[in-house]
């Protein structure tokens, strides 16, 4: 295990602590009974750098955050590993504290999504977790917890909170100690030993109780005595006082708030979690703790039950599963911040248990593969049904803690346990478990006996029994077909039965079975035999396949592209699946947009790319409007004249609903930011756009993202509001409503605040945010997060699929497009989202493609070469998708916008070549 924390070294888990009885001098040692280095290999890190004996030989680089840090500690594991190649073999945890709840998380991630990098041999990390205790996580619900924490405990009233400030938040049943090095500067206790060393000393010992500070005080003393420093081969002059939490001297700013999307991704992976808190600690109390975990939406695999250390209560734990993620959570009686300070005993028991708190079995002694392999299976056979993802409420629970306190304390247990067979079937199980002694007097075995007797139990149909019923269905619709006879097979009267499903005929076997089938499938299905390839040479069954794939509107849209009858709906399919025709070419158009302008909104309705706004020259905000219509033989630019049109502006979106209409939202006018809502009937006669006053706007914004859902309702998401403030919340307007009203959509948690994001609709009623310039603390950067949102559930929430190329919120796979904002996303035909384009961080191309399916059970970037001439830039608001098969990007070129008179056309079927 790596663990960042010297101060926990000394003081916790290291395999020596200060001896109290201090009577002056050198502070002396004595041996920890209760190490955990004992149990676990461990390398502890001083980390950020100036923490602890750290040192760096350039003033800059003591400047450091978080992002920082979590990229140098996790290369710092790499190099240590590549250099000691014994250890690549090990298990690997990594694990922290307190604060270090914020970059472990980041550390993990980007050890995960690097484990098979660079090193000579390779290194090939087996990373199996992490364990953190009293972990600082989220600073809103950390601080938040504390309220009810405090009046769970029956310290507080509400109404007496501000009471709260003479508790002490470290262990709320031990006093405020006197003796104190750790405040801040505002403290008005003594903080240094300086001044007033003799009655300082003198303290020491004077109170009935036992105060974690006055080790502390130790810890301190011990670490700058010069004879100490030069056996522990600190290089002389690289360090001046040594300090336990160095709060004064650091140059470490705070940038990252929460890490819960770091633990939300992590759930994503396959590795183990470990979060212990002590239950007395009010620094980061358990509240909270359960709060940001309650937050990931993980799936409760073992309810909150008690665990034991030489038969008495050490506190209560529950574990959640998500796939082959597991994630236990624990509490510790009595603890305060930091646990093991003030419970090693049980810690070390913990700790001893490590492995097996995190695959959910205990483990004892040289019997450890046995138990475990003994324990997963009676697990399995509390789960009805092969993909239940609970145990049974049938099965008792308070059996299933017997089972677990007498492995951990090494009792006999005898008991009646409900089980089931594969079949869903009950059963019970009566168990009895022997522990075995060695000669040592430790446990080496465990020996169980299970006799199972049928269980009188009327527990309905066993999940997934519907692909059964099917079956049976199938059967009897076989029934009405003329069966064949059995073909002999050489010597052996071996039955080759003709397949069922080809006794149906063409029309059956395409309505209803192949129609349901996504493009690839139908394409696989094509190769089984003579009569298949026919029967998928179809066009009207291409039809329906791509109708079902991706939905009645896209195909409606299809249909009107020019050539695609001609190419036919097989041919497309593949081309739109397989993007193999993919092209750019430049075109050169006819018109003018005049006066010329930058920062405004374009949108396709059908053929026609429309142009609305922008900000002109002294960022004079426009409100006119332009079509281009692409079908027409000389395509030209054609200023519409339309009454009643919106306050100029620009900064705002452009969005098309149902058929012709457009909607205009949001911006920046002359009056400043704007909240208002405008229709377009782009083929009414004459056209005339038309406010649409919905109750409860949003704020007022520019430089957000919206999109649209069914063809009539708008999604708003994020922008900057007044004095630049960026937003996080998303709102939803239902245009065909009589009297529309904006609804906010509740989320528990969303996204940071961000603006010139994008966001997209895939899978029908599901949308997806990209990038922007998001806010991380005091500071912004430019982001490739990406985030879901599934609108058609009860309650929908956001859910990050893949990170930032900042440390720790890497991708699951592939290659992700660099951080950046204003670009442009495509939503193709099948839910796949195409990024390229925008305000891109360093020196990448504007133009690469990335490519996301983000249906994908592990969503995974990849890079999509395309032929042809791209543009040097392209912006989300000066590009649209024609007819679901090309992208428009408006001038692109110099990177000022108002060079329209040509255009790029990024083709995705050879159709519109």
């Amino acid at each position: 295990m790596i663990y960042k924390s010297n101060q926990f070294y000394l003081l916790s888990t290291g395999p020596v602590s200060f001896n109290l009885n201090y009577s002056g001098g050198l502070p002396t040692l004595e041996l920890n009974e209760y190490a955990w280095t004992k149990t676990i290999n461990m390398i502890f890190i001083d980390a950020p750098v100036g923490a602890g004996f750290s040192y760096s030989t350039t003033q800059e680089s003591y400047f450091m955050d978080d992002y920082k840090s979590a990229t140098q500690t996790s290369e710092f594991m790499k190099k240590w590993l590549i250099q000691h190649p014994e250890f690549l073999e090990n298990n690997l945890y990594i694990g922290g504290q307190s604060y270090s709840g914020i970059p472990v998380p980041m550390v993990v991630q980007h050890l995960y999504d690097n484990r098979e990098g660079g090193g000579s041999p390779p290194l090939n990390l087996k990373l199996r977790g992490y364990v953190l205790g009293n972990p600082i996580t989220d600073i809103h619900i950390d601080r938040n917890a504390r309220i009810p924490f405090a009046h769970g405990f029956a310290l507080i009233s509400n109404r007496l909170y501000q009471l709260l400030r003479h508790i002490n938040s470290e262990h709320i049943l031990e006093p405020s100690c006197r003796v104190n090095l750790t405040r801040g500067e505002n403290s008005t206790l003594q903080r240094s030993l300086m001044e007033n060393p003799t009655e300082f000393l003198s303290r020491l010992g004077e109170t009935p109780y036992y105060c974690l500070n006055e080790m502390f005080l130790l810890s301190e003393i011990w670490a700058n005595d010069r004879d100490v420093r030069e056996a522990l081969h600190v290089r002389e002059g690289t360090k001046g006082q040594w300090k336990r939490c160095n709060r004064t001297t650091l140059a470490f700013t705070k940038v990252v708030n929460s890490t819960v999307a770091y633990h939300r991704n992590l759930s994503m992976t396959g590795l183990r979690a470990l979060i212990f808190s002590g239950d007395h600690d009010m620094i980061a109390s358990y509240v909270g703790t359960q709060q940001w975990i309650n937050s990931l939406n993980l799936t409760l695999d073992d309810d909150w039950r008690a665990w034991y250390t030489d038969g008495q209560v050490s506190g209560y734990t529950e574990s959640y599963i998500n796939g082959d993620f597991a994630l236990t959570h624990a509490t510790v009686k009595g603890a305060g911040h930091v646990t093991a300070a003030y419970k090693p005993k049980q810690c070390y028991a913990m700790a001893k248990r490590c492995d097996s708190l995190l695959l959910h079995a205990p483990i004892f002694g040289k019997s450890a593969e046995m138990t475990l392999l003994f324990y997963l299976t009676c697990r399995f056979l509390q789960y009805r049904g092969p993909f239940a993802k609970r145990r049974h409420p049938l099965v008792d629970s308070t059996v299933v803690s017997d089972i677990r306190r007498c492995l951990e304390d090494g009792v006999e247990f005898q008991g009646d346990l409900l089980n089931f067979r594969k079949d869903g079937s009950p059963l019970m199980n009566r168990l009895r478990l022997t522990p075995i002694y060695g000669d040592d007097e430790t446990i080496t075995h465990v020996i169980g006996i299970q006799f199972f007797t049928e269980a009188n139990l009327d527990l309905g149909p066993l999940p997934g029994s519907v692909a059964k019923e099917s079956t049976r269905s199938s059967d009897r619709l076989r029934s009405g077909f003329p069966s064949y006879p059995s073909v002999p097979s050489g010597n052996r009267n071996v039955c080759r039965g003709v397949c069922g499903i080809l006794q149906l005929s063409d029309e059956v076997l395409s309505l209803k079975i192949l129609s349901l089938l996504a493009p690839r499938e139908i394409a696989s299905i094509g190769s089984v035999c003579r009569r298949f390839y026919e029967i998928t040479k179809n066009e009207d069954l291409w039809r329906m396949v791509c109708q079902n794939a991706w939905g009645s509107e896209t195909t409606r849209v299809l249909e009107e592209v020019p050539g695609a009858k001609r190419l036919g709906w097989g041919r497309l399919a593949r081309e739109l699946t397989t993007l193999e025709a993919s092209a750019w070419r430049k075109v050169t158009i006819g018109g003018a947009v005049e006066p010329s302008r930058c920062n405004f909104s374009a949108c396709a309705v059908g053929s026609r790319v429309v142009l609305f706004g922008g900000e002109g020259v002294n960022m004079q905000p426009m409100n006119d409007t332009f079509v281009l219509d692409l079908n027409a033989s000389n395509p030209e630019w054609q200023h519409v004249q339309v009454s009643s049109p919106p306050p100029g502006r620009w900064g705002h979106t452009l969005s098309c609903v149902n058929g012709s209409n457009l909607v205009v939202f949001g911006g920046c006018g002359r009056q400043g930011l704007l909240n208002d809502v405008f229709v377009l009937d782009l083929d009414a006669k004459p056209p005339a756009w038309r406010e649409i006053s919905g109750l409860a706007p949003p704020l007022p914004r520019s430089w957000h993202s919206s999109c649209t859902l069914d063809g009539t309702k708008l999604i708003v998401s994020g922008g900057c509001a007044d004095s630049g403030v960026l937003l996080s919340d998303t709102f939803l307007l239902d245009l065909s409503m009589e009297k529309p009203i904006w609804r906010e959509i509740p989320v528990a948690w969303s996204p940071p605040s961000r603006l010139g994001h994008t966001l997209s609709v895939y899978g029908g009623r599901k949308i997806l945010m990209f990038g922007g310039l998001a806010k991380s603390g005091p500071l912004r950067f430019r982001s490739s997060d990406v985030y879901t949102m599934d609108l058609s559930e009860d309650s929908p929430c956001w859910r990050c699929v893949t990170g930032s190329g900042m440390p720790g919120a890497g991708n699951p796979a592939g290659i992700a497009p660099p951080p950046r904002l204003d670009h442009v996303a495509v939503s193709l035909p099948g839910g796949r989202i195409l990024i390229f384009g925008g305000s891109v961080a360093g020196f990448h191309s504007a133009s690469q493609l990335y490519l996301l399916d983000p249906t994908d059970e592990k969503p995974a970037w990849r890079i999509l070469n395309v032929p042809g001439r791209p543009p040097r830039f392209a912006w989300g608001h000066s590009t649209c998708v024609v007819g679901g098969t090309r992208a428009i990007v408006l001038g692109g070129q110099t990177g000022e916008e108002w060079m329209l008179s040509e255009l790029h056309e990024l083709s995705l079927a050879s159709s519109v070549i």
